[in-house]
């Protein structure tokens, strides 16, 4: 009855692995990812002359490009939901979705929730 201490041990590796590289969340695990709905040519970088970040990234992915997701300096490559990820194109937006060696299968794409400014009222 070794073989599931074996299992067990591998199983242990990969997680210490996994870990020390950065990656904090299993592979294929569920995310919320918020950050600019883009291309994979232009990655965020939008070259065409006298066009905007929405028209850019539709003209991209109608020549063949796939639809990415840049959060920082990271770039995810998205795949499914084309219609909602047309709606946000060159934008901000959330995505929920599988996230494994970076790219993400999308499960929704929603606008960025705004976060309400705390203001302090003084008695003054």
């Amino acid at each position: 009855m070794k073989m599931p201490n074996i299992v067990i041990s591998i199983c242990e590796v990969l997680v210490m692995f996994n870990l020390a590289s950065g990656q904090t969340t299993p592979p294929g695990s569920t995310e919320e990812l918020t950050g600019i709905v883009s291309d994979a040519t232009c990655q965020g970088r939008h070259n065409r002359k006298a066009v905007t970040n929405y028209g850019c990234t539709r003209k991209c992915v109608e020549d063949c490009a796939d639809y990415a997701l840049v959060v920082g300096q990271t770039v995810y490559i998205l795949e499914g939901h084309r219609a909602d990820l047309d709606k946000f194109a060159g934008g901000r937006a959330t995505v929920v979705g599988r996230v494994n060696d970076g790219k993400v299968v999308v499960d929704s794409v929603t606008a960025v929730k705004k976060i309400e400014k705390v203001r302090n009222h003084g008695d003054a």
